[in-house]
């Protein structure tokens, strides 16, 4: 994690590891298995990505913004894997906030509202309209194919080539906020 080779890892852990698991304490609560996976996990991804680390903060702060993705990350895999909602790319990211979603389930439904609108305004209008009509309106390839002017078997296509946009933009988002 130094650019001194001389420094062993072992150092740099012994310094900032509990001053780590104090900020990441303060961010969960105190169970102990987790706090423990996130600091790990935290200072496997600093490890791998220390060439990326542009040192326009502290070393520290930027380990503080890996940990914090790294809780949004396990909170985002207990709604997916544990949860009784489960929230697809597309279809009911409208799902209003229900009363009965925990903390973390409305956290993470949030992340992923916000993740998925980064990612439609990425993509060019025509293929962000198709989705729109598809997934938010409801509209079946007839109606779409109606409303455009053209075959259902062109929505059809256009809507494949529109879905495999966004989800080529949507796994580059993820692995660029997993670093």
């Amino acid at each position: 994690m130094s650019k001194n080779p001389q420094i062993p890892f072992e150092n740099v852990y012994k310094k900032l590891a509990l001053p780590l698991t104090k900020f990441i304490i303060k961010h969960i609560g105190g169970n102990e298995n987790f706090v423990d996976d996130v600091l790990s996990e935290t200072f496997v991804a600093a490890w791998k990505g220390w060439n990326t680390f542009k040192h326009k903060s502290s070393y520290f702060t930027w380990l503080c913004r890996i940990a914090l993705n790294k809780i949004a990350d396990y909170y985002r895999d207990q709604v997916n894997g544990s949860s009784g909602i489960i929230v697809p790319l597309f279809g009911n990211l409208n799902i209003p906030d229900d009363k009965s979603l925990s903390p973390e389930e409305k956290i993470s439904l949030q992340e992923l509202r916000k993740s998925v609108n980064n990612c439609l305004s990425l993509l060019p209008y025509d293929k962000r309209k198709l989705l729109w009509f598809r997934y938010w309106q409801d509209l079946s390839y007839r109606e779409i194919a109606k409303l455009l002017g053209i075959s259902e078997r062109a929505v059809e296509g256009r809507l494949y080539r529109a879905k495999e946009s966004f989800g080529k933009i949507y796994n580059e988002q993820l692995s660029g906020e997993k670093q």
